[in-house]
C-alpha cells in the first residue's frame, strides 16, 4: 500500500501517504494500520519518523490512538472536533469576536435554511419539533438557560437538515462557541422568547416548502440576535470601565 520515502522531512511525507491511502478509500474508518513494525518496514524509515506522524496524525483527528492488547491506530469518522477546537482557540485569543461570528451566520444560515427547506427529510422534521416542544416547555418553567441551548440545538438541526457538510461544520463550529462563551452572558427573557418565536416561524416556513420565507426569517433572525449581542457587549464593557474608575 505504502512506498519508501527519502525526504528531509521525512514524517510528513509519511503523513500525506496515510492521508492518501484515506482519500483513496483504500483506508476507511474504523480500519487499522500495520502495526508501527510494519509500518516501518513499509516506509523503510525509523521508529521515531513513524511514531512522529502518528501523533501529528492523532492530533489532527485523523486516527485514534487506542492502547491495549486489541489496541493500534484506527482511523477516525470525519468530525468537527478539531474545527471547533481551532476556532474556539481563536475565539479565546481574541483573534475571533462577536460580529465576526454574526457577520458569519448571516452569510451561511440564511443559505443553509434554503436548502434544508428543499432537502429536508421526515427525521429532521421530528427533531426540529421536538426542539421546539422542548424549548416550549423550558420557557414555561422560566428555565432560560435550557432554552438557549435548546435555541443553539435548532441552528445544528437546520444545518443538518441542509445536507451540506462543510454548511454544517461551519455552524457547528459556530454554534459551540456561542455554547462554550456567550450562552452564560446573562440575556433578558424576552431576547430568548423572541428566539423561540422566530424558530416556530422558520419551522412552519419548512414545513410548508417555502424557500424563500424560510430564507428572510433567517437573516431577520440573525441580525436580530446580532443587535441582542451588540447590546449587550456595550452594557458589559461599559460596566467594566465603571467599575475601573471607581
Amino acid at each position: 500500500m505504502f512506498k519508501s520515502v527519502h525526504t528531509n522531512r521525512i514524517s510528513y511525507s509519511v503523513v500525506d501517504q496515510i492521508k492518501d491511502a484515506i482519500f483513496q478509500k483504500k483506508l476507511r474508518p474504523g480500519d487499522k494500520l500495520p502495526s508501527e513494525r510494519q509500518l516501518m518496514e513499509q516506509f523503510e524509515t525509523s521508529r521515531v519518523t513513524v511514531r512522529e506522524a502518528l501523533r501529528t496524525l492523532e492530533y489532527s483527528g485523523i486516527i485514534e490512538i487506542k492502547r491495549g492488547a486489541e489496541g493500534g491506530a484506527f482511523i477516525r469518522d470525519p468530525s468537527t472536533k478539531f474545527v471547533n477546537n481551532f476556532l474556539q482557540d481563536m475565539f479565546s485569543m481574541g483573534k475571533i469576536r462577536i460580529p465576526n461570528l454574526t457577520e458569519a451566520r448571516l452569510a451561511v444560515e440564511p443559505f443553509a435554511v434554503k436548502l434544508a427547506t428543499e432537502r429536508i427529510k421526515e427525521k429532521s422534521f421530528e427533531q426540529l419539533m421536538l426542539n421546539i416542544r422542548e424549548t416550549k416547555e423550558c420557557l414555561d418553567k422560566n428555565n432560560y438557560n435550557d432554552a438557549r441551548l435548546f435555541n443553539l440545538e435548532f441552528h445544528r438541526l437546520i444545518a443538518q437538515a441542509s445536507e451540506n457538510l462543510v454548511i454544517f461544520f461551519m455552524v457547528d463550529s459556530i454554534m459551540d462557541i456561542m455554547e462554550n462563551n456567550i450562552s452564560s452572558i446573562p440575556i433578558p427573557a424576552k431576547p430568548v422568547e423572541r428566539t423561540a418565536q422566530y424558530h416556530e416561524k422558520i419551522y412552519l416556513a419548512i414545513k410548508n416548502r417555502d424557500a424563500e420565507k424560510a430564507q428572510d426569517l433567517m437573516f431577520s433572525h440573525v441580525q436580530d440576535i446580532q443587535r441582542t449581542l451588540g447590546s449587550l457587549n456595550r452594557e458589559t464593557h461599559g460596566r467594566k470601565r465603571k467599575s475601573i474608575t471607581g
